[in-house]
Order: structure tokens, then C-alpha cells, then sequence
């Protein structure tokens, strides 16, 4: 018997729809439906739920289906590439944005620039394998009041080391307007990432090491 057809066996052991099942995990029942059939595959955390729900062992519960052991093995190896991957990362954002702010504040023009390319790169990857961003609405306005005090500072910095263009510098032609456009555009960039970098070292936080398997 494999996984699937041991999970639909355990459940209706317990005399339990898949209704009653997807109400007390907080899924959809269709997403039960496709567990029993093999279709998908709960996460690991999910996976302790149900043999908590069911009463049974994880071991009684996989059996000997080496097809989903072997899937829990990826998912694994994938856990702990993501935690080294949100560990390098969080720290290196830290790193990019003390020089991002520091070559601002000496005006070295000619670092500033590729740092600012880095540290874009750096805050991509961080936001696209980080996934505690649910922690963040607990802190409520105070997250808000941060994000606004932020920004304000980062126009100030950028509009004092930058220095405000003077308007002559953008004429009434389709160049000068090209430019004053993309000034304003990568002004708006420049704010941006650095606001999102500076959340981030505020708010975020590296996940323990022991629910590297929940990923």
C-alpha cells in the first residue's frame, strides 16, 4: 500500500470525511482529495498534523513508499539550501547597505553605483527565498511608521548627496525630458531598494535551523 492509498485507509479508520479533514488542517478539501491520489504531496509540517490528526505514528503512516520518502528527502536538501541561501543573504544586505549608505554620505560617486547594483541583486534574492513575511504584520502601524520615517530619510540622503539637478539641465526637448524622466525613475529605484533593504535588516530574521524542514 502506498502513501496515498495508507492516508485514505487511516482516515477512514477515524471515520473522518475529507471535509472534516481540510477544516481541521486549514486546507481545501481538494487539496486532500489530490493527497489521496497521489496527485500532490503534503509539506512536512502538514505531514506531522495529519499523523497527530489520524493518531499514528509517521512511520505506520509513509510505510514503505519509497517513491514519498525520497520526495521528503528533496525536500529536505531544498530546505537547507533555502535556510544557507536566507542566512548569506540576510547578512550581505546588512554588509551592502552600511557601504551603500557610507559611499552616499563620502560621495564616492564612482563605488556607490556598482554597491547599489549589488545590494539590488542581494534584496532580490532575499525577498524571492524568504518566507517569514507574515511575522511582519504583527508589528501593525509600527511596521507602517517605520517604512514612511525610511523613506523620507533615503529621499534626503539621495536629494543631498546627489544634489538637486538645476532645470536647465533638462530642456524643453524630447532629450531633456527623456532625461528628467529617467532621473525622477531612477531616483524612485534608488528609495526603493534601499527602503526594502533597510526593512529587511530591521524586520527580518533567519529562520532556527530545526524548521528548516517546514519549508
Amino acid at each position: 500500500m502506498n502513501f496515498a492509498e495508507n492516508l485514505k485507509a487511516v482516515r477512514h479508520d477515524q471515520q473522518m470525511t475529507q471535509t472534516d479533514v481540510a477544516t481541521t488542517l486549514h486546507v481545501s478539501r481538494k487539496t486532500v482529495s489530490s493527497w489521496e491520489t497521489g496527485r500532490s504531496y503534503p509539506d512536512i509540517l502538514t505531514l506531522v498534523k495529519l499523523g497527530e490528526l489520524y493518531q499514528i505514528s509517521l512511520d505506520n503512516l509513509l510505510k514503505e513508499d519509497l517513491v514519498m520518502a525520497a520526495h521528503y528527502q528533496q525536500q529536505e536538501r531544498l530546505g537547507q539550501r533555502r535556510w544557507q541561501t536566507i542566512r548569506v543573504t540576510y547578512y550581505l544586505n546588512i554588509a551592502l547597505l552600511f557601504l551603500f549608505y557610507s559611499c552616499l554620505i563620502l560621495r564616492i560617486q564612482h563605488v556607490w553605483g556598482y554597491i547599489f547594483l549589488l545590494l539590488l541583486l542581494n534584496v532580490w534574492e532575499l525577498g524571492s527565498t524568504y518566507q517569514d513575511f507574515a511575522a511582519w504584520r504583527q508589528h501593525g502601524w509600527h511596521l507602517t511608521g517605520v517604512v514612511f520615517l525610511v523613506m523620507i530619510l533615503n529621499a534626503l540622503l539621495l536629494l543631498t548627496a546627489r544634489g538637486v539637478p538645476a532645470p536647465s539641465e533638462f530642456p524643453a526637448s524630447p532629450a531633456g525630458t527623456g532625461a528628467a524622466i529617467g532621473y525622477v525613475l531612477s531616483t524612485v529605484v534608488l528609495i526603493g531598494v534601499s527602503v526594502v533593504s533597510g526593512i529587511f535588516a530591521i524586520y527580518g530574521r533567519i529562520p532556527a535551523k530545526s524548521s528548516r524542514k517546514d519549508a
